[in-house]
């Protein structure tokens, strides 16, 4: 599980609680049930207005995917293609089947391993992928969408509310004493609508983004490494070619060996 994002936002939260309280406010004054049901019932319909019915029913798993993220790991990824090089180039392709059996690679490598046992060329085996990899950034980004859609529209709901509640203070204004405190209310909704924009709404749909351009970019090595195993490169060569997908790549790191092969000098790699 990912604490990092339920902690910064007890943090950002707990910021807004503090400033209150030091500027002589309580936290009961924050509290304001119309307001928070206007505003968060209002944000999430009016979302759910601007999505298709299809790629609703995705948006609980996004929710969680911030919670319990499941990335592709570049190094194990890398490791993954390097052993399947090897036994590709000592034992032919059809002996992949048997190799994915015995390691827990990740499904997309999965798939682009099998399209090389099933004989499908460079061409193919990259249009294919790529199709695949076109379909998942459509799905997966719907989800980023829909949380930074709901960012835009919880401000506005906050102003509504501000404004349902000042015509409301200003058909009362009778009673002086309560003109003051029942401003002051109003504004409760527009502080929902900006906080839970900035607190929770945007944060998690820019994570979205994020993770999925990690993610895309870790498959597009994938995509690589198969086209380099069906056209039976050395795996030290596919190691180094796939190194500078590496996060810290750049650091003075240099690419580990392939399994079962002596390191070699670059003027060796190429014989």
């Amino acid at each position: 599980m990912d604490l990092l994002t339920p902690i910064a936002f007890a943090v950002a939260v707990a910021a807004v609680l503090a400033a209150d309280i030091l500027d002589g406010g309580t936290i009961r004054s924050l509290i304001n049930l119309p307001a928070m049901i206007l505003v968060l019932a209002g944000t999430i319909g009016a979302s759910i207005m601007s999505v298709a019915a299809r790629d609703l029913k995705a948006i609980p798993g996004f929710f969680a995917k911030v919670l319990r993220p499941q990335s592709t790991s570049v190094e194990q990824a890398i490791d993954d293609i390097a052993a399947l090089a090897e036994v590709a180039r000592r034992e032919g392709f059809l002996r992949l089947d048997d190799a994915l059996l015995s390691r827990h690679v990740a499904p997309f490598l999965q798939r682009g391993v099998q399209l090389v046992v099933d004989g499908a060329d460079e061409g193919r085996l990259r249009m294919v992928m790529e199709q695949e990899l076109a379909i998942y950034e459509a799905r997966e980004s719907s989800g980023a969408l829909f949380f930074q859609t709901a960012g835009g529209f919880a401000p506005t709901l906050g102003i509504i509310g501000t404004v349902v509640g000042l015509v409301s203070v200003l058909t009362n204004l009778s009673d002086v004493q309560k003109l003051a405190p029942s401003i002051a209310t109003a504004f409760i909704a527009t502080l929902w609508g900006i906080s839970s924009a900035n607190f929770f709404w945007l944060p998690i749909g820019y994570k979205i983004k994020n993770a999925l351009a990690h993610e895309l970019q870790a498959r597009e090595m994938i995509i690589e490494g198969c086209i380099a195993i069906a056209a039976g490169q050395n795996p030290r060569l596919i190691i180094e070619q796939l190194a500078v997908y590496k996060p810290d790549r750049g650091k003075g790191d240099r690419a580990p060996g392939a399994p079962g092969e002596e390191q070699t000098s670059p003027q060796m790699i190429g014989r």
